[in-house]
Formats: C-alpha cells, structure tokens, sequence
C-alpha cells in the first residue's frame, strides 16, 4: 500500500517539474518505499548539465525531499541521469542501466 503512496507523491513531483521546460522528462526510483533512491532523467547529458548548473536540482531535490516527507519517507539519495547516457552506457536498457547505478551508489 506505501508503495503506492511512493509512487503516486512522486508522480505529482514529476509532472509538476516537467513543465519548466529543462528538459527532464521522468523521474523513476530505486530501493524500498521507506528509503528510496530517487532517479531524474533527462533527455541529454547537455538538458542535464544545464539544469544542473542553473540550480535546478536544488528545487527538485527539496519538492521530493516534502514528498517524501508527506508519506514519512526518507530519500536514500536523488540522482540524475539522462536517455542518452542509457542509450550510449547500455543500449537503452533501463533495467540494466539502472542495476548498474544501485551497484555505484
């Protein structure tokens, strides 16, 4: 049942943030309900450095950071990472792209 509580704060978090034109384009998580890690991609590695030098991370991290909050979550990190990067790491492949980000951090 939490797990739906996840995922549904972090929707509202994703299409709210979608908006401001960034170039995120979905976020996804990682990890149990409780402390999850928390993934914005981005449709390039140039949306996302840009992003990333204009701030924008530091009002995303805060909106997940009440989200959490709203359903007694703590986040286990927030991460960024973009389509390119998957599609020139591995292929395209989410599930694998992403084990290897669970193994880094």
């Amino acid at each position: 049942m939490t797990e739906r509580k996840l995922i549904a704060v972090l929707t509202d978090v994703c299409e709210n943030v979608k908006s401001d034109d960034s170039g995120f384009v979905w976020l996804t998580h990682l990890g149990h309900w409780k402390a999850p890690k928390v993934i914005a991609v981005f449709n390039t590695e140039q949306k996302k450095q840009q992003a990333l030098s204009n701030g924008w991370d530091m009002d995303f991290i805060s909106k997940v950071n009440i989200a959490l909050e709203s359903i007694k979550s703590i986040s286990a990190g927030i991460y960024f990472d973009s389509e390119e990067a998957c599609k020139k790491q591995s292929r395209g492949d989410w599930d694998k792209h992403l084990s290897k980000l669970e193994k880094l951090h």
